[in-house]
C-alpha cells in the first residue's frame, strides 16, 4: 500500500507534536498552498499580500551581520472561509524550538525521508541566489533535524540545496517501519552584505520511497 505524506506546520505553539495537540497544526496543501518568508508582513491577512506589499516586507541586507528572515507564513489557501484567505505565522521558525515543520506518514517507508530545495518542481538546478547560486554549501536555506530533540539555541542547521546537501528527517536513523511523525525547522539566513538582492521563489521537497 503506498505511504502518504502530510506536511503541516505548527501555527499555534511550536513546544508541542502534532499528535498531542493536533488543532496546534495546519495542513499544507502542496497544490494550492505555499510559504511567504517576510520580514514584516502581518502574522494575519485576510488577501494575500501583493507584490508591493511584499517588497514592503523584505528583509533588509546588512552590512555588519548575517541576517535571518524574521517570519515564514503560510499562504492558506485550503482552509478560506467566507471567500476570505488567510496567511498564519508559522510558530517558532529559526528559534530553538522542535514542533515546527511537521511531516506525518502514515505507514512504513523503504527509504529514510530526506529535506531538499530545489528552483522549481523539476528538481534539476538550485541556481537561484537562495539556494546558492548553484553552490549547495552556499545556500541560504538552513535545516535541522528536530525528530527527536530541540535544535539548541542559535542553531546553524544545515545549507539544503540539490540532492547532496539534504537534512535526513529521521535522523539517520533510516527507513520508517511504522506510521511516524517527522520534525524539521528551517530558516532562511542572508550572508553578510549579499550583493544581489532578489526575489524568489523556490521548491522545499520531501523525498522517500515506499514499497
Amino acid at each position: 500500500m503506498a505511504t502518504t505524506l502530510t506536511v503541516l506546520v505548527n501555527y499555534v505553539d511550536s513546544t508541542v507534536k502534532r499528535v498531542t495537540t493536533p488543532a496546534d497544526y495546519i495542513e499544507i496543501s502542496t497544490t494550492n498552498d505555499y510559504l511567504i518568508w517576510s520580514a514584516t508582513l502581518a502574522d494575519l491577512m485576510t488577501h494575500e499580500p501583493t507584490s508591493a506589499e511584499r517588497n514592503a516586507a523584505a528583509t533588509v541586507i546588512s552590512d555588519s551581520a548575517a541576517v535571518t528572515v524574521a517570519k515564514c507564513l503560510l499562504m492558506d489557501y485550503s482552509h478560506s472561509v467566507g471567500g476570505s484567505i488567510y496567511t498564519h505565522l508559522v510558530k517558532g521558525m529559526s528559534e530553538d524550538k522542535q514542533y515546527v515543520f511537521c511531516f506525518s506518514f502514515d505507514n512504513i517507508t523503504a527509504t529514510e525521508p530526506q529535506l531538499e530545495a530545489w528552483d522549481t518542481n523539476a528538481h534539476t538546478t538550485f541556481n537561484n541566489n537562495v539556494l546558492g547560486a548553484g553552490v549547495a554549501l552556499s545556500s541560504m536555506v538552513k535545516a535541522v533535524c528536530t525528530t527527536n530533540a530541540l535544535p539548541g539555541g542559535s542553531w546553524a542547521g544545515t545549507a539544503i540545496a540539490g540532492s547532496s546537501n539534504v537534512v535526513l528527517l529521521n535522523d539517520g536513523a533510516g527507513a520508517l517501519l511504522l506510521a511516524k511523525d517527522l520534525y524539521s525547522n528551517i530558516k532562511i539566513t542572508i550572508p553578510i552584505a549579499f550583493a544581489s538582492p532578489s526575489v524568489e521563489t523556490f521548491v522545499l521537497t520531501t523525498r522517500f520511497t515506499y514499497f
